[in-house]
């Protein structure tokens, strides 16, 4: 049965596989035993570490208890002073008694706080947390560790004290009752400081005989009930001689506070990792009188240091083994593996088409037939590998010179801007280049919305002309409109080739020349208008102005009550209404040049909205007004753009026969182009379709009578001269609506669209 279906070492050389198998297996068989024989040893060694340090632990925590003990009893003591009891009652009634505050201070000095070694100052408070004495007057801001911890009866031990900038030693505070002398009320508090370091040194000297000897790294530790730590080193505890000047010392002595937030991250019990990486063991006990815990640590690397000796000579003992296996192994494998490894190279050189390569095995056994075999077979490849590289030359160099060929032709092709269209002698597209894709996607798909601008064959049937021009046997040339964009068509035949004749499409884009065609025409339309324009103005306002001045000079001759008064009417009637054709004509031959300002079109919009209510107040007019945004302020002419807004207001008004007129404005904005746009739709009979082009043009107009054709032409130049548009969005019985969009952004005037007309 096959177990293993692919060989493991399958990527491995055959002279290196048997070795290198026979060294794995042995490392493997060396390995799992010494696993199991380490362990066995690793187990019992590391639960006598940690029942001894458990042992250790528990004698650190009943000395030190003993000894904070004993500094409780003596604060207690103190508390119970009848001189200090009485002075604290005299200061907390007068604290102005300077005198009983000195001697109080002198009495804790002299014959307290000199008594004990580990006491660094005595301070009272009273029972609101107050300081009222401090001994030493260290500038130590103890308050804020001590006011936390004042008892409301009995006796405490605060938190360790981290030493700072002003407190050079860590500590804690013994804090103890005050009672008056007939200790019937509590009057305050005796905070006793005790520098922790005089107790550690003092405690150590005085038991060195219960230390252990210790030369790896080890630590004893203290942990408040708040998780703040004490670290002091072993050898510290092991010092013979006390510290005389213990101050601005932590780095000599190697003791250190941890804060709360550093210690809770890791836990110390047992076998574990500090947050500097080193392994340890720790074991703890707990400091009774003080509510605290001793932590005792080792050193885990240091400690196990004689079991890493016994792994490393295992470890060389195997090596040792592996190494002389595999120089035993060297001279079989030389004589047996190397044939098989030749053989496997050369089979490698013919596989990259080496094929000069020749083995020189000249054995008589199987493996010497083998390669005999390769040798032979590696000489009728190359003969024939020769014979394909030559027809293969061939073949490469003839497709190499038609690919040539054929990219300078498809470059040519690609490169003209003309449409290129190549037509079989069915019809059918054969090629065409980039040029021509849009075109023929067009003629292909929106056939029907072509239309015939100008052609030789049909004058209105598009479908003719499209028949025509991709008849192959037909030659002409045309031009089509498709949307918004003016196509020319020019066709030749194409000589015949191979029995198979064809036709050549040539398409051009033409749309931009109609339109300068277009705007060329309009501009001289434009300067044609200008001048007449000038010339009507300069010879009919002299005979205006003459009719006018006779006409009022007439009427004031008249006598009330003459019957020519009403012809004098007539005459001021029709004089002003030519006054107003001169004044639109000369308007719209002039440059629109706004007067660039800020202007709130809301603002414009209403003032033109109550301007034309005014003067139709025969009629009902219904305008309603819709506020799509808040922002409307743009940069123009308020004046002219009040100009365009009356006169579509007007033109809407008239365009209803009824005395009820329904007008609605709407301002909105075209948020994806920074635009504002104002929409005036009114209820009237609408614009006819075939007239709708026609109504910017100059001088056309849809009102029976009294209109000069020259208002939405004059609004649209103003409203261009603005970089705006003003377009008809829609028209039909009893809906029209005209809409103005300008831009939000600053115009400058000297940007302005210009006129060639000069008047």
């Amino acid at each position: 049965m096959n177990w293993i279906p692919k060989d493991p070492l399958s990527k491995i050389d055959i002279k290196y596989k048997l070795p290198l198998g026979f060294v794995c297996l042995y490392l493997f068989v060396f390995g799992i035993g010494g696993y199991f024989v380490i362990n066995s040893v690793y187990a019992p060694l590391n639960q006598e570490i940690l029942f001894r340090l458990q042992s250790e632990s528990l004698a650190q925590a009943t000395i030190f208890d003993k000894k904070l003990e004993t500094l409780v009893r003596r604060v207690e003591d103190f508390a119970s002073d009848g001189f200090i009891r009485t002075q604290t009652k005299i200061q907390l009634e007068n604290p102005n008694q300077t005198r009983s505050l000195e001697e109080l201070k002198r009495h804790l000095l002299l014959n307290k706080l000199s008594l004990v070694t580990e006491f660094a100052d005595l301070q009272i408070y009273d029972l609101k947390g107050e300081r009222i004495i401090s001994v030493k007057d260290f500038s130590f801001q103890f308050e804020k560790n001590v006011n936390s911890d004042l008892p409301k009866s009995g006796q405490k031990l605060s938190s360790i004290i981290a030493p700072n900038e002003k407190n050079t030693f860590p500590a804690t505070a013994i804090i103890t009752p005050i009672w008056d002398i007939h200790m019937e009320n509590q009057i305050g508090y005796l905070i006793c400081i005790v520098n922790l370091i005089s107790v550690i040194n003092n405690t150590s000297l005085d038991y060195q005989g219960n230390l252990d000897e210790s030369k790896i790294e080890k630590y004893l530790t203290f942990v408040d009930s708040k998780g703040v730590a004490l670290e002091v080193p072993w050898w510290f505890l092991k010092r013979l001689d006390p510290i005389q000047n213990w101050q601005n010392e932590d780095e000599v002595i190697g003791i250190k506070v941890i804060s709360a937030k550093e210690e809770n991250s890791v836990t110390h019990v047992g076998r574990h990792t500090c947050k500097n990486g080193k392994e340890m063991f720790g074991q703890s006990y707990p400091l009774k009188s003080a509510g605290w815990n001793t932590l005792i640590e080792l050193d885990a690397k240091d400690a196990l240091i004689p079991l890493q000796v016994m792994e490393g000579k295992l470890f060389g003992v195997a090596l040792a083994v592996a190494l002389t296996t595999l120089i035993l192994l060297f001279f079989p494998i030389q004589y047996l593996v190397r044939p098989l490894s030749e053989l496997q190279k050369m089979a490698f050189f013919i596989k990259e088409g080496d094929f000069s390569k020749r083995n020189k095995i000249s054995s008589e056994d199987e493996i010497g037939q083998l390669a005999k075999t390769f040798n032979l077979m590696t000489d009728a490849i190359e003969e024939r590998t020769t014979n394909l590289e030559k027809i293969a030359n061939d073949l490469e160099s003839r497709e190499r010179e038609l690919r040539i060929q054929h990219n300078r032709l498809q470059t040519v092709v690609n490169s003209m801007r003309d449409g290129l269209i190549l037509l079989n002698s069915k019809g059918e597209i054969s090629l065409s280049n980039e040029a021509a894709e849009p075109i023929i996607d067009k003629l292909g798909v929106v056939e029907a919305q072509l239309g015939i601008k100008t052609c030789q064959n049909h004058e209105q049937d598009s479908e003719k002309c499209l028949n025509c021009l991709f008849d192959p046997f037909k030659v002409s040339s045309c031009e089509l409109k498709s949307n918004d964009r003016i196509y020319e068509f020019i066709s030749s035949k194409l000589p015949s080739l191979g029995g198979n004749s064809g036709k050549v499409l040539v398409v051009r884009d033409i749309t931009e020349r109609e339109l300068m065609k277009e705007q060329q025409a309009h501009q001289e339309r434009l300067a044609v208008l200008g001048r007449t324009a000038a010339v009507v103005a300069h010879e009919m306002n002299n005979p205006l102005a003459a009719i006018s001045m006779y006409n009022q000079m007439m009427e004031e001759e008249l006598p009330k009550g003459s019957p020519f008064l009403e012809h004098v009417e007539v005459i001021n009637r029709n004089t002003d209404t030519c006054r107003q054709i001169i004044r639109e004509l000369l308007d719209y031959a002039r440059t629109p040049q706004p007067k660039a300002e800020e202007v709130d079109l809301q603002i414009v919009v209403n003032n033109s909205v109550r301007l034309l209510t005014s003067l139709y107040s025969k009629k009902k007019i219904i305008i309603e007004e819709v506020l799509e945004t808040e922002d409307t302020l743009i940069w123009g002419d308020s004046t002219q753009l009040q100009q365009v807004f009356v006169n579509l207001l007007d033109n809407a008004i008239q365009s209803i026969n009824s005395r009820e007129v329904n007008i609605c404005i709407r301002i909105g904005k075209l948020t994806s182009e920074n635009q504002v746009f104002v929409e005036v739709k009114d209820n009237g009979a609408g614009i006819p379709l075939e007239l709708q082009r026609e109504i910017f043009e100059p001088f056309f107009t849809t009102k029976s009578s009294g209109g000069t054709g020259l208002g939405l032409p004059t609004a649209k130049r103003i409203i261009t001269a603005h970089s705006g548009d003003l377009t008809l969005v829609k028209s039909q019985k009893g809906e029209t609506i005209f809409r103005v969009v300008l831009p939000l952004q600053e115009i400058q005037t000297t940007n302005f669209e210009t006129d060639p007309l000069k008047v």
